[in-house]
């Protein structure tokens, strides 16, 4: 049970993001810290540097106003007034050991010949680091000409630059878990500030899945990421319900689209076997019967044109069309229906006028619009189709001068089986505006509609080029 939960929290993003911010943050002070130790024993090293240089140019100034029994009793000097451990050699360039003062440790600092070498050439002081056998901390020495025939070798004790950074390195030590405690909290902090609204859409879709579909994520001030986050995972729910609702819709019309056909197929065959059936009747009920079906199957592959067409997976083959020869040709179609009706039918087109497109799906949406506007425009009435290019659109409009649609009406014309209380007098299955929709949305276009009730209606269609 406890190693679960801690898998639980070890799992988290919240944990490993306020590990990281630990280890990252502790890290880098450290690191920080360090080249501040780095810097701190470099300035103390030149301290200690620049000491034995004075020291040396002291001496020069000793030996030239009183010789080297001055210097001898300087250095005596020196070692007993110095309070840090200090110690003075003199030799002669060939390396001979002419005088000394200081403690008996610094006997050990064995002069090199290299030295003595590289002094006959140069006058610029040498200085180097040594470790003494019987000594726990290093000594800094420097040898330097004070005359030509003398050279002086003055080391001091690090033992104070050695504590200052013992020191220093025991505070390092010490913050380590202070600063990845406090690197912890403040990551944790910070990662749960961030989280929380991913935490709040965690929440929301738990609620969901126990049925409360109204539930949405409340979008505050957090950060950018995580208010893209909430607005998506909002109109994700969103067009799900609309896509549930939507579902419950069509599945309530389906069944009564596909009802009312085969009851009447039903009603035909029960009439056709009750009665005393010729030929004649039974040819009459097959004819009947394949027409119904027709209608069936019409109404069934509108329904997939739309469910393709709107979830992108069918085919669309663009290429360049004449879209003035492909309206013309679609009002040449439906002229004999238009003059049947007394429907005069106009076209307002520009001389040139091309788009790429699919084909077959811009004839079906031209030819469900033109058919509508004849379709609900009384007698004596006019329909015109009309367009133009615009903003590297093309926009196509048909007008009626129908029956219209009411307000009411109007938000709900493109959904699927809808159809308006004045247009059920008239054959139709509802779906021809929604198939029009889907498919100007595929294209990258829009469809909308202005009406008025009783004065007619214009559909405007957008179209990329």
């Amino acid at each position: 049970m406890y190693l679960n939960r801690m898998r639980d929290v070890t799992g988290t993003l919240a944990f490993r993001m306020t590990a990281w911010y630990a280890v990252v943050f502790t890290a880098c002070s450290m690191l920080a810290l360090s080249i501040f130790y780095y810097k701190i024993s470099v300035i103390t090293l030149k301290a200690s540097d620049s000491e034995l240089v004075e020291e040396i140019e002291e001496f020069v100034t000793i030996m030239d106003e009183g010789g080297l029994e001055r210097v001898k009793k300087y250095m005596t000097v020196e070692v007993q007034s110095e309070e840090e451990d200090i110690f003075f050699r003199l030799f002669s360039p060939d390396g001979r050991l002419i005088a000394m003062e200081g403690k008996p440790f610094w006997n050990h600092v064995d002069p090199s010949e290299n030295i003595f070498e590289s002094l006959r050439h140069e006058v610029k002081p040498v200085l180097s680091t040594l470790e003494l056998p019987d000594y726990k901390f290093k000594v800094r020495t420097i040898y330097g000409k004070i005359s030509p025939e003398m050279i002086l070798q003055v080391g001091i004790s690090l033992e104070e630059n050695e504590k200052y950074l013992k020191i220093f390195r025991r505070l390092l030590l010490l913050l380590i878990l202070p600063l990845f405690l406090v690197s912890a909290v403040i990551g944790w902090l910070l990662a749960r500030q961030g989280l929380k609204g991913v935490e709040e859409v965690t929440l929301t879709a738990m609620d969901i899945t126990k049925g409360a579909y109204d539930k949405r994520v409340q979008v505050k001030k957090r950060l950018l990421e995580v208010s893209r986050l909430a607005n998506t995972f909002n109109a994700m729910l969103d067009r799900i319900q609309a896509l549930f609702k939507g579902m419950s819709e069509v599945t309530d019309n389906v069944a009564h689209d596909l009802r009312s056909p085969l009851t009447r197929i039903r009603g035909i065959a029960e009439m056709t076997l009750m009665g005393k059936s010729s030929i004649a009747d039974y040819e009459k009920m097959a004819a009947s019967t394949i027409e119904e079906c027709d209608n069936l199957i019409h109404l069934i592959n509108t329904m997939l044109d739309i469910t393709e067409t709107e979830a992108g997976v069918g085919r669309f083959e663009k290429e360049a069309l004449d879209l003035k020869k492909l309206l013309t040709d679609a009002c040449d179609l439906f002229q004999p229906v238009a003059d049947e009706k007394g429907i005069q039918l106009l076209t307002r087109l520009p001389d040139e006028l091309a788009v790429r497109s699919d084909k077959g799906r811009l004839q079906r949406m031209v030819t469900n619009l033109l058919e509508n506007a004849i379709k609900y425009t009384d007698p004596g009435g006019k329909v015109t189709v009309s367009a133009y290019k615009k903003n590297g659109q093309v926009h196509i409009g048909f007008t009626d001068t129908g029956m219209g649609i009411s307000e009411t009406d109007l938000p709900k014309i493109f959904d699927r089986f809808y159809r308006c209380d004045n247009s059920r007098t008239q054959p139709g299955t509802g779906l021809g505006l929604c198939l029009v929709k889907a498919i100007a949305n595929a294209f990258g276009g829009d469809i909308r509609v202005t009406s008025k009730l009783n004065e007619g209606s214009t559909f405007s269609v957008s179209l990329p080029l």
